[in-house]
């Protein structure tokens, strides 16, 4: 499989479409970041309601009733905070509709827009496709936050050479995988300090784990791969339609 190219030339980027975008990006945001922010309270109330578990346990074991008796409202209370803080992601804003697209061309074409944006001007991808046309049925909303989001964090990255982006049909398992890696990563952004990591590094741009799990609520077919460990190598795969 060659480094290859669809000769056939993509139409810039609209104003709709880059209107479609922008909102894209908003709702995977905020969806992204109620990720964020429901796992950290999750941590701090499950924390919190252990201990309060085993306050119950000491009152007990002296055998002060009415402390018991409190202990326990507490713990319950902390339960239901726990419960309220796993119920407050919201994905209503993204939409869930599918397209049938045409792989590669469906991935040519957005890459091509996309570095035409002023966002991501002077970035060099290596790309590394199928030529075989592959059509199937998926929400393509998700193809475009998914590179959208890939660029927007290795922009505050320093790399060593392009960015790396291939695909492959995985017949074994039917699915079609985008990969997006870089050759290595020279130097990394200065992780966010403990007391703001609620806070993106800069305005659209998306945590990739939390990006993961968002992608994972809104479609089935769809899975995006990050590993904590490798920052910049993603893998997005799509279950292939029965007819694709």
């Amino acid at each position: 499989m060659g480094d290859k190219r669809d000769t056939r030339q993509s139409k810039p980027m609209d104003v709709q479409e880059f209107s479609e975008l922008m909102e894209l990006v908003f709702a995977y945001s905020a969806a992204a970041h109620d990720f964020g922010f429901t796992h950290k309270m999750n941590n701090r109330f499950t924390a919190l309601s252990m201990n309060a578990s085993f306050l119950q346990k000491a009152l007990q074991d002296k055998d002060y009733e009415k402390a018991t008796a409190k202990s326990a409202q507490v713990s319950e209370s902390i339960a239901n905070l726990v419960k309220f803080s796993q119920n407050l992601l919201s994905v209503d804003q993204i939409p869930l509709e599918t397209h049938q697209l045409e792989f590669p061309k469906m991935i040519s074409d957005a890459v091509d827009k996309l570095l035409e944006l002023p966002t991501f001007k002077g970035m060099i991808l290596k790309r590394h496709i199928g030529a075989d046309p592959i059509v199937t049925v998926a929400n393509s909303g998700i193809i475009w936050i998914f590179l959208y989001a890939y660029l927007k964090n290795a922009k505050s990255y320093e790399i060593e050479g392009p960015i790396l982006l291939s695909s492959e049909l995985d017949k074994g398992n039917n699915q079609y995988i985008i990969k997006a890696d870089v050759k290595r990563i020279v130097s990394a952004p200065d992780p966010v300090a403990e007391n703001s990591a609620l806070s993106f590094p800069s305005a659209g741009e998306i945590p990739l784990r939390y990006l993961a799990r968002v992608i994972r609520s809104v479609s089935s077919k769809c899975e995006m791969i990050h590993q904590t460990d490798r920052p910049l190598t993603l893998e997005l795969r799509i279950n292939l339609s029965s007819n694709g």
